[in-house]
């Protein structure tokens, strides 16, 4: 977990991450590699993440491509690549982020 302080709104996050191990599939020179949930006093915060992804093989640090879980969407286009056509690979992580939500909740 990473704390990120809001200045915007003061308050502290902290992001969960939830590695993705291939099992999105990328398009094409794009493959995504975790997913980052904001959390706020125990608790997710809102429904957008932020995803991490590769580039030619080459993480892109810097970058990251937000993503409205509700909907089922990215918010941006990822270098060039619409983020329509991503619209595949955003309700796989979807599927991914509620099979790791409902495993959560068995361990309680």
């Amino acid at each position: 977990m990473r704390v990120i302080m809001d200045h915007a709104n003061h308050i502290e996050l902290t992001y969960k991450t939830i590695d993705l191990d291939g099992r999105v599939p990328g398009a094409g020179s794009i493959d995504f590699l975790r997913v980052e949930e904001p959390y706020w006093q125990g608790r997710i915060y809102g429904p957008f993440v932020r995803v991490r992804y590769a580039l030619n093989g080459v993480e892109q640090e810097a970058e990251i491509l937000p993503m409205d879980v509700d909907k089922g969407i990215f918010l941006a286009d990822c270098n060039g690549t619409a983020a329509e056509s991503l619209r595949p690979s955003a309700l796989k992580i979807v599927e991914i982020l509620r099979e790791h939500a409902m495993q959560a909740c068995s361990k309680r």
